[in-house]
């Protein structure tokens, strides 16, 4: 029987760096998707001076340097706490955790520094888990509604909707300035509501799916009103490719590049390189998505264009039916010690035999264990490693029962290959003429 694997209950940071197969893995942690054209070659340069020259893009929009020596982990954090990107210490950084949409507005940007301010000064409130987070969209262009983290906040004008996950048809509703007060009263309510069971209820949705909504209310001294959101999900048409900007709400911002990393894997010369496009042809900044890609904003459509362009010559995703577009894979071994198999080079192979399976997204899943750390929601298909080979799961998560076990990359095709024939098979067809 295979060992069950370690859940960890936390993310690296740059004064908490997590210990992998390839050495300290430590992220460049920050509250807001803006990411200067300067930040981001510096960032570049940290990855290729202190770790093995690999970022990754994380779901959450964050920056992670892969390979970092225990030699060159000081200079890293000195570098990063020049560009502003490192925290007072380790217990503030575990807690600074956001997620905000890409074109986010000023009032959003200006509730994002709010709570922060507020999180920190709150002790009590460090005993959040290390997963807790917050989730800021103001309804503008490319929404996060297809994105989860334990409290929501949707600004729209003078009112904003916190939300609590696993609760998501009802609100609490506040102004933009007591926003920050609702949403931390529901983290304590959490916290308190938790105690006694900390490993079990790890997440606001444990809590909400344990004592029920009413109870995290009366712990926070709120009343919660049903809600239908108006915050949409991007898709990938409206993300990957040069685009016109729909509603960003920035002045001079007419379009941008949509920029993806395979499996969320960039190397620290492509960073460099779309600072480097990113200070000439755009307006000198990047933006960090949930959705593994980078945007660059720019001017007009041709400079993005031009930008997409350099970016298609370095293997990067830049059309939204990029077959690579329907794999989700975690980084496997030897780079995660608790994976039994590589899975970037099988989300190569099998990226086309995916695009063709019949759902939207991220229609297969491969993880290196069944902790399943790349995807928390169910795929068309799961493929995990074990010490055996992999297990197929059919419309599930990685931790979920499989339906064919031990099976190796010819089986896993031919499995795929079935799936894809039976999925044709069910579809509408023309009728004779």
């Amino acid at each position: 029987m295979t060992a069950a694997p370690k859940i960890q209950g936390w993310c690296p940071g740059a004064l908490r760096p997590m210990q992998s197969g390839d050495g300290l893995l430590l992220r460049a942690k920050t509250t807001h998707p803006r990411l200067s054209a300067q930040h981001a070659r510096e960032i570049a340069s940290i990855a290729r001076d202190c770790g093995n020259g690999l970022i990754d893009l994380s779901q959450r929009a964050q920056l992670q340097l892969r390979g970092v020596s225990e030699a060159k982990l000081e200079q890293a954090q000195r570098r990063l706490a020049a560009l502003g990107l490192l925290a007072e210490d380790a217990a503030t950084e575990s807690v600074l955790n956001f997620l905000v949409s890409p074109f986010a507005g000023a009032q959003a940007s200006a509730l994002v520094a709010r709570l922060a301010q507020s999180l920190v000064k709150d002790a009590a409130l460090l005993a959040l888990p290390g997963k807790f987070g917050f989730l800021v969209d103001d309804g503008g262009a490319l929404g996060l509604s297809a994105s989860t983290m334990d409290i929501r906040l949707e600004a729209h004008g003078d009112t904003v909707a916190v939300i609590a996950d696993g609760a998501r048809a009802h609100a609490f509703l506040a102004t933009p300035e007591t926003a920050s007060d609702v949403a931390l009263a529901l983290a304590r309510a959490f916290l308190v509501l938790r105690k006694g069971r900390e490993f079990e209820l790890r997440r606001i949705r444990n809590v909400v799916a344990a004592f029920g909504l009413e109870a995290l209310a009366e712990a926070a001294a709120l009343t919660s009103t049903p809600y239908e959101s108006l915050c949409r999900a991007a898709s990938a048409a409206e993300i990957f490719g040069a685009l016109l900007s729909r509603d960003s709400g920035e002045k001079g911002v007419r379009a941008f590049a949509g920029i993806g990393a395979p499996s969320g894997r960039l190397r620290a010369d492509d960073l460099h390189a779309l600072a480097a496009l990113a200070e000439v042809h755009g307006l000198n900044e990047l933006r960090l998505t949930p959705w593994r890609a980078l945007l660059l904003p720019c001017a007009d459509l041709d400079v993005a264009q031009k930008i997409v362009e350099d970016a298609a010559g370095r293997g990067l995703v830049i059309v939204a039916d990029d077959p690579r577009l329907s794999v989700i894979a975690c980084p496997g071994a030897p780079e995660c010690p608790q994976a039994h198999a590589p899975t970037r080079d099988l989300a190569e192979i099998l990226a086309p035999l995916a695009a063709r399976l019949a759902s939207e997204g991220a229609r297969l899943h491969i993880s290196g264990c069944a902790k399943g750390c790349a995807s928390p929601t169910t795929a068309q298909v799961a493929l995990v490693a074990t010490p055996r080979g992999f297990d197929l799961i059919d419309d599930g998560r990685a931790s979920d029962a499989p339906t064919l076990r031990g099976l190796g990359v010819n089986e896993i095709e031919d499995a795929m290959k079935a799936r894809i024939a039976l999925a044709t098979s069910k579809e509408p067809q023309c009728p004779a003429h």
